[in-house]
């Protein structure tokens, strides 16, 4: 909970070995983790409760072993994940609640296993 965070970029992260939870910044109208290609451990990645976010990129995401979750934010109408593979383990992934959603990419996604 930051009210005055507008933009989060995380531009160096390219693996993590826990989870990562944004959640309830009322003024965060941005996210991006270009260069984050695994996620593993933990619960995985885990976006909500964002009312002003509109986008939100993790283009070079290839694997994630948990979930990803992303869910109740009203204002996201870009979700772009273009580079997913798989989702393995118990992981899974879940956009669900956001109501202007209108673009989702996930162009490589091959499988999930969970």
């Amino acid at each position: 909970l930051n009210p005055n965070l507008a933009s989060l970029t995380m531009n160096n992260l390219d693996d993590v070995d826990g989870h990562i939870y944004v959640q309830d910044n009322d003024n965060l109208a941005s996210v991006s983790m270009n260069n984050l290609e695994y996620a593993g451990g933990g619960i995985g990645v885990q976006v909500e409760h964002n009312p002003n976010l509109a986008s939100l990129t993790m283009n070079s995401l290839e694997y994630m072993a948990k979930r990803i979750y992303v869910g109740y934010n009203d204002n996201l109408a870009s979700l772009a994940m273009n580079n997913l593979e798989g989702v393995g383990g118990r992981g899974y992934i879940d956009v669900t609640n956001n109501k202007n959603l209108t673009s989702l990419a996930m162009n490589n996604l091959r499988y999930v296993v969970g």
